[in-house]
């Protein structure tokens, strides 16, 4: 019943650059609105929010909260 530690931060990081570099490369940052920073940066959010569902889920974590 003890307590494990598991960084993944830089896991996260990773995700959040390579999703927000792919957006930014397509050119979608010049579209319309592209260059509001809440559009800018969601690609990354998501990234991260895909890797944070996995990680909850290897780590079964699911439904323990």
């Amino acid at each position: 019943m003890g307590v494990s530690k598991i960084n993944v931060n830089t896991e996260l990081q990773l995700a959040f650059a390579e999703a927000t570099r792919k957006y930014i490369e397509a050119g979608k940052d010049l579209e319309s609105k592209g260059f509001d920073p809440r559009k800018l940066l969601n690609p990354g959010y998501e990234a991260m929010k895909a890797v944070i569902k996995d990680k909850i889920s290897v780590f079964g974590s699911a439904n323990k909260a």
